[in-house]
Order: C-alpha cells, then sequence, then structure tokens
C-alpha cells in the first residue's frame, strides 16, 4: 500500500531542513575564520591523512574532481596551506599544521554543540531515524529514475506506434503509457517479468 503524500510544508521536513541549514551556515561560519571553505577543508583533511591522490578525483560526501582539486590545491598553495617538496604530492607546511589543528577543533566543537542537546538514546534514535529516512529516499531516487526511463522509452514506442498506426497497423493497440506497476497496465504493455527475459 502507498504511503498518502504528505503536503509540500510537512512540519517534520521543515524542520529537518531548517537544521540542516542551519548546520550548514554554522559549518561555513567556523571555517571561514579559519580562510577555509569545505571543499578546501575536506582537501586537506585527505592530504593530512595521505588519502589525496593528486590526478585523480577526490571521492567523499561532497566529490570533488580534479580540475576543481587542482584549483584548490592552487589557492591552498597560495594561502600557505600546502606545500610541495620534491615530490608532487602536496603535504601540509609546517606553518599551516597549528592553524590546521585550530580548525580541527573548532569543528569538533560545533559537533558537540549540534548533538548537546539531546541525550545518548536520542541521539541513538535520531541518528536511526535519520538512516531509515536516507535509505527510503535512496530507494525513491532509485524507483524515479527507472520509472523515468521507463517513460522515456515509452514515449519512443508511442511515437513509432503513431507512425505504424498511419502506415496502416490496427489503432486498437493500446501504447503502455509508462505508469507505476500500481496502476493499471494496458494488455499492449508489458511486464516487468515479461521484459526481463
Amino acid at each position: 500500500m502507498q504511503p498518502r503524500p504528505l503536503e509540500p510544508n510537512e512540519p517534520v521536513v521543515l524542520a529537518l531542513v531548517d537544521a540542516v541549514t542551519a548546520w550548514q551556515d554554522a559549518l561555513e561560519q567556523t571555517l571561514s575564520a579559519s580562510g577555509l571553505t569545505y571543499a578546501k577543508w575536506l582537501l586537506l583533511r585527505a592530504i593530512r591523512r595521505g588519502h589525496f591522490v593528486r590526478g585523480a578525483p577526490l571521492p567523499g560526501a561532497m566529490p570533488i574532481d580534479v580540475p576543481q582539486s587542482e584549483l584548490l590545491l592552487h589557492e591552498l598553495r597560495r594561502d600557505g596551506w600546502i606545500e610541495y617538496a620534491e615530490a608532487i604530492a602536496p603535504r601540509i607546511s609546517d606553518t599551516a599544521a597549528s592553524r590546521l589543528e585550530r580548525a580541527s577543533q573548532a569543528l569538533s566543537a560545533l559537533h558537540s554543540v549540534s548533538v548537546a542537546p539531546f541525550s545518548p538514546q536520542e541521539r541513538v534514535a535520531l541518528g536511526s531515524l535519520l538512516e531509515r529516512m536516507k535509505i527510503r529516499l535512496n530507494d525513491h531516487t532509485t524507483r524515479q529514475i527507472r520509472v523515468g526511463g521507463e517513460a522515456a522509452r515509452q514515449d519512443k514506442l508511442a511515437t513509432a506506434g503513431g507512425a505504424s498506426t498511419q502506415a496502416g497497423m490496427p489503432a486498437s493497440v493500446v501504447p503502455c503509457t509508462g505508469l507505476p506497476p500500481v496502476a493499471h497496465r494496458p494488455a499492449s504493455c508489458p511486464t516487468l517479468a515479461s521484459a526481463r527475459f
């Protein structure tokens, strides 16, 4: 059974968006006090941990592609955060090590402030609820991509079917509309099981 769609002003969703926005603003403010952006912080952290490979994209929560990483490396070097010794790989400059540590402590403090209102049990419950929400959203996105692809395919078939009807094919064949699986499916539209083989 499909859940009933909620209104766009669903209080839980609005509260979640507001909380994420507030956290993002606090994160950007915390990093900007050190002269950093989130992307620069991620790159510095990867360099410090030895996870950065020059010429390769940096995966993670906010992926950084090669052109962007090269631009960020240039800016970080200009600002004294990194240096290149004899190797091609960048490293944290000696003069920036203490600045980087202070930025790291400021982010740890931000994380502490973020969860301070919650008890340990509430933190576990909130983490579990958000994980369930993330899984559901990922499933929804996958379904939407699949339905969109199926609809595009059906549009092509319908367009081709219209041309065939004009060429003398019977008009009684009803093209599949690309409706979701729970909707009525015309006999001319194959099921997922039959289309698979």
